[in-house]
């Protein structure tokens, strides 16, 4: 069971715990690929963008590009991205491992079965009445 939603009127609390309680889902479903939803996010758009730099994966993320470059470095101590900055060059250039496309290919299998199993408990209604929220929120 997730965090409670029922205990605020605080759409805004609301808000932020479902989307703790979504994260924690998708994160319990993919550990086994030894990432964080967030984590797999990354080496997605590493693998997605390989040999993107540090300033192109922030604009891709939506990530400021230190909180970024803070996510990164356990991925980098963990031999799943590797940093082919070419000497003298101020940005990095990042790339995945063969040890990183491995975890991200297994994360990819898990992280389509999260979705599958999301969009099955909510039915396709509610997964588009979601979706048009999350829209209009969006915009706020």
């Amino acid at each position: 069971m997730g965090k409670p939603i029922t205990n605020t009127s605080c759409h805004c609390t609301k808000l932020r715990r479902s989307a703790e309680n979504l994260t924690a889902f998708y994160d319990a479903l993919i550990s086994p690929a030894g990432l964080t939803a967030r984590q797999y996010s990354l080496l997605h758009g590493i693998e997605k963008g390989e040999g993107c730099t540090v300033r192109e994966l922030a604009g891709r993320t939506e990530l400021e590009r230190s909180t970024l470059a803070r996510s990164l470095k356990p991925l980098k101590a963990a031999g799943l991205v590797c940093d082919g900055k070419a000497p003298g060059a101020r940005d990095s250039r990042l790339a995945l491992t063969e040890q990183g496309r491995q975890a991200c290919a297994k994360a990819r299998r898990l992280w389509a079965a999260a979705q599958q199993q999301l969009e099955e408990k909510l039915g396709p209604e509610k997964l588009a009445a979601l979706e048009r929220l999350l829209e209009e929120l969006q915009d706020l």
